[in-house]
This record gives C-alpha cells, sequence and structure tokens, in this order.
C-alpha cells in the first residue's frame, strides 16, 4: 500500500518541479537577533505574555523573536531541526492581514516534533494557528502541530499523520474553522479523525487555556465528535450549508456569466485551432491567483509542451523569447514558481481516480483542468461514443465526490462547407453522444471574430448566457481585456454584418 501510495505520488509534478524553482532559506542569524530584539522589547513581551498567555519556558522552545521593523512577532518554522521559514504576527491588530512569511520558503507543519510525539502516544492534536499550538504545547499536549499557513495549509505531510490511529482537530469555533476542519478530517480520513468543540464563547486554543487547564481540555477531548458522524441533522444545517455555498461561487474575470460551484463539470470547446489549451492555461492561473490549486492533465501534448505553454501564458512571453531570458529573468520565473499552486499529471487511464484523490489530499488541489478528452477516450476504446460518455461520468462523480471543478477540453465535430470562415460553434456541434451536453453544469464556447481576439461564448449555464470578446495574444496564449463594446462598434463603423 506504501509502494502503490508513493507511485501514485509520483505521478503529480507541481509548477516549482516543472520550472525548476527551488525554495529560499531565511538566515539563521536574522533570527538569533530577533530573539535578542525580543528581550529588549517590552511591549512585544507583554504581547506574548498577557495577551497570549505563554510562559518564558515556551517562548523559549519555539525560539519566538520579534521584528522591530514589522512590528511583528517572529515565528521560526523548522524541519527536520533545519529552520526553513519565518512566519510574522502583526502586533497591531488593525493590520490586514494579520500574519505573513519570507517569500519563496517552504510551507511546513508548525512544530514537526509532535508527529513523533503523537505516534507515541497514538494520537495527535491539530491546531489551527500556531499560537494555538503553543497553548496546547504549554498545557502538556506535545503531541500537537499546526498547519504552518493557517488552516489552508497543504503539503505532503499529511502522509506523516497515517501511523497515527486518532487525529483530534480542534480548528477556531467559528463557520470558516468548522468547514475547515471537515475538510482535514477528509484529507486524513474521517473514520480516524474526531472534531473538538470549544465551549459557546471560546474562539480557538489560545483563549481556551487562558482560562482553562489541561484537564478541561481533556474533557473536550473525550467529548471529540468522530467526523464520520458529521452530517445533516435538519433543515436548519441545511439552509446553512445552502448559504455557506453561496458565498463560495467562483467567478473568472475571462469566463464571463458563469459562477462556478466547487463540484461542476465544465466542457470547453470551439473552432479548431482556436486556443483551447490556452484558454485552458488562462483559466487554470487565475484559478491558482485566486487560492485554488490547479492540476493540469495534459494527455495530448504531455506536461512539458503544456507546462511551457502554461509559462507563456503566466508571463505573456512567445515561445522564442525564453531563448533569450537572462539568468536574473529565468531566476523570477523559479521564485514566482515556488508559491503558485498548479500541478501537473499524465496518470493512465486507470491512475486518474487515484491521482485525483491523492491531489486533493497532499495539495488541496480543488480545481482539474483535462487536455483534453478526445484524445484520453481515442487511447482506449472501439466505441467513441461511449467511451466520451463514461469517461465524462467518471470525471463528474470525481467532481462530486471531491468537490473539484472540472475543466474539460473537447473538440468539436468538423464543419464541413465553410470553407475559411467556420461558422460559431454550438452545443450540438461537440463530438460524442448528447450526454457530452446533457452531463456539464456548464459549457464554453471559443471563436475568432478577428485577428487577435477571442470570443468566449456561454451556450449551456445555471446563469445567464453569452458571450464576450477579449482581446487575445495568439503567440503567448494570454487572455487580455474585454473588448466586447469597442468591438461590436468598430465592426458597425466598418459596415461589417453579423454583429
Amino acid at each position: 500500500m506504501e509502494i502503490q501510495s508513493s507511485l501514485i505520488k509520483s505521478k503529480i509534478q507541481s509548477y516549482r518541479d516543472s520550472v525548476g524553482g527551488v525554495y529560499s532559506k531565511p538566515d539563521k542569524n536574522k533570527l538569533d537577533e530577533f530573539k535578542k530584539q525580543l528581550k529588549l522589547t517590552p511591549h512585544a513581551l507583554d504581547y506574548l505574555n498577557i495577551k497570549r498567555g505563554l510562559s518564558e519556558s515556551t517562548i523559549d522552545n519555539f525560539e519566538l523573536g520579534y521584528d522591530q521593523s514589522k512590528d511583528a512577532i517572529a515565528i521560526p518554522v523548522f524541519k527536520k531541526g533545519e529552520l526553513i521559514n519565518i512566519r510574522y504576527r502583526y502586533i497591531d491588530e488593525n493590520k490586514t492581514p494579520k500574519y505573513t512569511q519570507e517569500k519563496g520558503c517552504e510551507v511546513w507543519i508548525y512544530n514537526e516534533d509532535g508527529i513523533s510525539k503523537g505516534q507515541e502516544k497514538g494520537g495527535i492534536l491539530i491546531t489551527e494557528g500556531e499560537f494555538d499550538c503553543m497553548s496546547a504545547w504549554q498545557a502538556g499536549f506535545k503531541n500537537v502541530i499546526s498547519p504552518a499557513s493557517g488552516k489552508d495549509s497543504y503539503g505532503v505531510w499529511i502522509e506523516l499523520l497515517d501511523t497515527i490511529p486518532k487525529v483530534y482537530i480542534a480548528y477556531d469555533n467559528d463557520k470558516p474553522g468548522k468547514g475547515a476542519s471537515l475538510q482535514m478530517a477528509e484529507r486524513i480520513g474521517t473514520d480516524k479523525s474526531f472534531e473538538v468543540v470549544y465551549p459557546d464563547g471560546v474562539k480557538d486554543a489560545n483563549d481556551f487555556f487562558k482560562v482553562k487547564d489541561s484537564n478541561d481540555f481533556k474533557d473536550l477531548i473525550k467529548a471529540a465528535r468522530p467526523f464520520y458522524k458529521y452530517k445533516f441533522s435538519g433543515v436548519a444545517d441545511v439552509i446553512e450549508s445552502l448559504r455557506f455555498k453561496k458565498e463560495q461561487l467562483i467567478k473568472l474575470r475571462c469566463v464571463p456569466n458563469i459562477e462556478f460551484e466547487e463540484d461542476w463539470l465544465v466542457i470547453l470547446s470551439g473552432v479548431s485551432n482556436i486556443g483551447k489549451t490556452s484558454v485552458g492555461m488562462n483559466i487554470a492561473e487565475e484559478l491558482a491567483e485566486l487560492g485554488y490549486p490547479t492540476l493540469i492533465m495534459p494527455f495530448e501534448r504531455g506536461i512539458k509542451t503544456v507546462g511551457k505553454r502554461f509559462l507563456q501564458v503566466r508571463h505573456n512571453k512567445k515561445s522564442s523569447e525564453f531563448d533569450s531570458l537572462s539568468d536574473s529573468e529565468w531566476d523570477s520565473i523559479a521564485r514566482d514558481s515556488v508559491e503558485l499552486p498548479i500541478y501537473f499529471s499524465t496518470p493512465g487511464r486507470d491512475e486518474i481516480k487515484d491521482v485525483v484523490a491523492k491531489s486533493k489530499r497532499l495539495f488541496g488541489v480543488k480545481a482539474v483542468v483535462v487536455d483534453h478528452l478526445d484524445y484520453l477516450v481515442r487511447k482506449g476504446s472501439d466505441n467513441h461514443n461511449v467511451a466520451t460518455s463514461d469517461t465524462l461520468q467518471e470525471f463528474k462523480s470525481l467532481a462530486q465526490e471531491h468537490n473539484m471543478i472540472f475543466i474539460v477540453i473537447h473538440h468539436i465535430k468538423k464543419q464541413d462547407g465553410m470553407g475559411t470562415a467556420p461558422k460559431k460553434p454550438r452545443m450540438e456541434d461537440l463530438k460524442g453522444s448528447s450526454s457530452v451536453y446533457q452531463d456539464p453544469e456548464a459549457v464554453i464556447m471559443l471563436s475568432s471574430p478577428d485577428t487577435d481576439r477571442i470570443e468566449i461564448d456561454i451556450v449551456k449555464n445555471k446563469g445567464p448566457m453569452g458571450s464576450k470578446i477579449y482581446e487575445f495574444n495568439v503567440a503567448t496564449g494570454k487572455i487580455g481585456r474585454d473588448v466586447s463594446e469597442t468591438f461590436v462598434i468598430d465592426k458597425y463603423a466598418k459596415g461589417l454584418e453579423g454583429f
């Protein structure tokens, strides 16, 4: 089982790996200076001692410091005893965001030592923030960790929990915390995960240990609810879930009218050589920028070719321009790759389900771009229509099971008798049976109304239909401004019909 898990993981390649980016590491001397500054700064010590309730021994154990230039507590993150990152918590409560960290550094769990302690005890506690982790540690719970970048952090460290029989998740006592704790449990395994519920009025572990002790917390542990029993208990829960889902709708600049839900199947198609892959890369980039880790499956052209196309879209460069980049420009691209949550994989047909599950578990992937359906189906079936329908159904099931958006690039039928001016494609032009346009929640069609323009037409949607025209750099694949209004005016002025 461990060998199979490792094989599946090796089939997922990060954007950082593709580009060759390497993590930066903080200067240990800087941390030493921060630790000295903390001892000399009364208001920073007051913040830790009084506001956070941390003792001197806890402060020393976690090697906390103070960055005078930021007026922030410096929280070092270690991996195998080596300093790999420094998180900063601003003391000013009005500062937004309240946390930042070193750029280009690796994200890892906080208090890695809690893993070995959890293996010894047969159970581990996961808190949402670093100060929650410190408070629990100070109260005697040494088998405690925290995701180093907050509740939405993800990474291969999840697999370190596989040998620990029980996992207690004690995230913040609010709606986002509740939702994130359930997502974490799903990644760890709901059968061995338990939700620690704080009393009303208590926000988190740091608040709890200011007024309660370890015995009180042990009572919370005993009363922890198993996540496998997590289900709707009444109409109020259903209403709340729908309200929360409305808040999670995703709007993309380069896709008009659609408000994506997190379990949608979407078809992206269009006339031949229109740039479907490039549009898919624009969508992937925008999703990643919005904080939705995205997995790209380039079945037709492979990771090297599509990875380069993503680079072109990301940096708006022609293919030839990469040949003349300076070392400093390549270094800049590599630094950019470190933090961008884009992943590539070309699994075998029978590995797709496992790769999707693994990408969610390790990297929190929330969207998948498949390039493209026709090539995947063509590789393995005599009956194209049936295979296309079955594959789409599989993608739809995976989308619903994992709450992922699936963007599936697909071809249209050949348009005969249209000469050099292909007609604007419709849903009925999609290759395959009617299920190709019946199964997805949305269908996006692409066409080119003019040189350096692309029309993105929403022909199926749960909301408004219609299209917009954008600037489109054919050489780089980058989608630019919405020029719908000016384009129509220009066409009208030139006396051209059809718009």
